[in-house]
């Protein structure tokens, strides 16, 4: 088997037709789609059957008791057999070409991990195309720094299934946010990397969505998934090597990006000034990361302007 496709499965009847309609007309012969149900409440499962009957030599399919998307991918490995592997959210959908092509680019140059664009979708139907993920940024010619500054999700990514399993990565159970101690322990030991510069992936915006949700105590995750990045990399002697693209991570999920969802929570008064003292305990002198340019003028002014002082301010012009 050459590419195996993990697909965990939750409550999301409304959108399971696309997204496994969209992988079993891929045009790749020799794969496999591991579909997980999660526990699912809804009828998600009878979608499954429809398409495990249909197509029973290219799905396999399980039904495990809740434990998380963490959890439903980490049992999906288990049974994994491709020379490959990718993930794919099960309320998102690919291009019926988008797995051949990252497997031929994969198998051409014999790489350890393809990086792909990637289209926001909303369900109004608007579309945000997500082009060149950080590698248009100057980083040395070290394309695992420059894949830092990218998008961490698990899912527009082919890994060489055989150093996947040499890491013994997991995705932590029960968090949020679990994509990224994967994603960055694997950028840091895959030694041969690929680009694959078009969109292939739609990635929906639902409100329903985890991390949609307008506040939840899970926000607190984000500081023990970045404790654990950080150890990660001290203890494997890898923090020098990537100390600017750490810190920069540090600033947008903490000081830009996350802190938009921190500001708009009725908490802002605990989660920011968490989130100055977190960022600052590592890195004292963030302001002068090289890689803040990469932000648009809008988020360089919020950056700089965003302290304990300001905060309620921001919370007031975020929530209005």
């Amino acid at each position: 088997m050459e590419l195996s496709i993990i697909v965990p499965v939750y409550n999301v009847e409304k959108y399971l037709d696309k997204c496994l309609n969209s992988l079993v007309k891929q045009t790749m012969k020799d794969y496999e789609i591991i579909i997980v149900n999660d526990g699912t409440k809804d009828n998600s499962q009878a979608i499954i059957d429809r398409y495990k009957k249909a197509y029973p030599d290219l799905i396999k399919a399980y039904i495990k008791e809740n434990g998380g998307l963490s959890d439903a991918r980490n049992f999906g490995l288990k049974y994994a057999t491709g020379k490959y592997l990718a993930f794919i959210d099960s309320d998102d959908y690919a291009e019926c070409d988008y797995f051949q092509n990252i497997y031929n680019l994969a198998k051409e140059k014999d790489l350890d991990l393809v990086v792909s664009d990637l289209e926001y979708v909303w369900e109004n139907g608007e579309k945000s195309p997500m082009l060149k993920p950080g590698l248009n940024v100057d980083a040395n010619k070290d394309i695992s720094k420059a894949l830092f500054l990218s998008p961490l999700f698990s899912w527009n990514k082919l890994y060489r299934r055989k150093l996947f399993m040499e890491l013994d990565l997991k995705y932590p159970p029960d968090i949020w946010y679990e994509d990224i101690p994967v994603t960055l322990k694997y950028f840091a030991n895959a030694e041969k990397i690929g680009y694959y510069n078009h969109v292939g992936i739609h990635y929906l915006q639902r409100n329903t969505s985890i991390l949609g949700s307008s506040y939840s105590p899970k926000m607190y995750d984000i500081f023990t998934v970045f404790s654990i990045v950080l150890k990660y990399f001290k203890d494997h002697n890898l923090f020098l090597k990537y100390r600017d693209e750490l810190e920069y991570l540090y600033i947008e999920h903490f000081l830009v990006y996350g802190a938009f969802r921190f500001l708009r929570s009725d908490h802002y008064k605990e989660l920011m000034p968490k989130a100055f003292e977190f960022v600052k305990s590592e890195f004292p002198q963030y302001r002068k990361n090289k890689y803040i340019k990469t932000f648009n003028l809008k988020n360089r002014l919020f950056l700089y302007s965003n302290n304990k002082e300001t905060m309620s301010f921001w919370h007031w012009y975020l929530t209005k």
